[in-house]
């Protein structure tokens, strides 16, 4: 009766979550449920501010976690600025999802009037039991609020559909007729993570060749490397290049292609979260945690006796064998698996027949 009358009582609730752009999207299911518990409620997103805007329409007030101040959360000692105060005035219910082995950011939340705090960060260190979003949901249940989990999922403007529209129609090669769109993302926030980079090129000329891709390249600013190492070889391709463009503009381009193909990334996880089929390559990394889940996402891992790996000895591997196994032709026949499953209205009765006769062209 004490927790169900605590439910009843909340109504503005603040999510923290630090961290980069995988881990930024799946934690979007979180709110998802407490929009569901508390729907009355005002929910404010705290993060990174590259990121905020992906889920502006999920949330009521978005605050990014660079403003003046923000840092006093992690002192054991001192004030707190006037701003600080009046931004978590008025707080009923705060999740933090900020690494705080010390507890020093659940002190402070407490010392600025926060009457109810649930703590869900770990350790990039820790193992993690379950797959990432049902471990992010986990603290909120052990506090007796209900969950539910539904896939994480980006709704793009309609302003930033207008622009990836301009955008397909600005390019010179935006595809003819129902050939279909492949989307490639070759990089990955750690280069321990990614496919080798003459296998993604041979994917790419493969899929121009016999399907009559358009090949839409995406490439970061941690991607520059890759780019330039990979576009000697597929520029006879004539590949769309999206270059560092904002976030939420990108996930609207996605929206509109055919299939994506990419590592374990953030952009792998922005790509499944608009909805289109997506292929996701893993070495290191534990597909059963990182893994993208919903109906149209298919994940590759490695089978390699050291794989998965922990964080430590994935840094200190030189020669990525698990990457290196997973063959060209294991991701054709997945690339086109998919496309045979959500991509065959996009695509012409030509490119249809050469789907149901993949094995000649894998």
């Amino acid at each position: 009766m004490k927790r169900k009358k605590a439910l009843e009582l909340v109504r503005n609730i603040l999510v923290i979550r630090n961290g980069a752009l995988g881990d930024f999207i799946v934690t979007l299911p979180v709110i998802n449920s407490l929009k569901k518990v508390f729907p009355s409620a005002q929910i404010t997103l705290m993060g990174n501010p590259c990121f905020l805007k992906l889920a502006q329409h999920q949330v009521n007030t978005i605050i990014p976690n660079d403003l003046s101040g923000f840092y006093t959360l992690f002192r054991s000692e001192g004030e707190f600025p006037e701003n600080i105060k009046r931004l978590f005035s008025g707080v009923d219910l705060a999740v933090s999802y900020i690494p705080d082995s010390e507890g020093i950011v659940i002190k402070n939340l407490e010392k600025i009037g926060i009457p109810w705090i649930v703590y869900g960060g770990f350790s990039p260190q820790e193992k993690l039991p379950a797959p990432i979003t049902e471990f992010l949901l986990s603290p909120l249940e052990r506090e007796g609020i209900p969950i539910f989990f539904e896939p994480p999922k980006i709704v793009p403007s309609f302003c930033d559909k207008k622009i990836a529209e301009e955008f397909f129609q600005s390019s010179c090669n935006s595809g003819e007729g129902n050939y279909p769109v492949l989307a490639i993302h070759p990089g990955s926030g750690s280069s321990k993570k990614c496919w080798p980079k003459e296998k993604f090129t041979a994917l790419m000329r493969w899929a121009k060749r016999y399907l009559g891709a358009t090949i839409l390249l995406i490439s970061g600013p941690a991607d520059k490397d890759i780019l330039e190492a990979i576009w000697p070889f597929i520029k006879e391709c004539s590949p769309i290049v999206a270059e560092n463009l904002p976030l939420k503009h990108l996930a609207a381009i996605l929206e509109r292609c055919t299939v994506y193909v990419g590592n374990d990334s953030g952009i792998t996880h922005l790509a499944a979260s608009v909805g289109i089929p997506t292929l996701a390559l893993f070495g290191p990394t534990d597909v059963r945690i990182w893994g993208p889940r919903n109906e149209k996402v298919k994940c590759l891992s490695c089978i390699y006796s050291c794989a998965p790996c922990a964080p430590q000895q994935m840094a200190e591997c030189q020669d990525q064998a698990c990457l290196q196994s997973l063959p060209v032709v294991t991701v054709k026949k997945a690339l086109l698996s998919l496309l045979s499953r959500f991509g065959s209205s996009c695509l012409s009765s030509k490119n249809t027949t050469r789907l149901k006769e993949k094995e000649k062209y894998v």
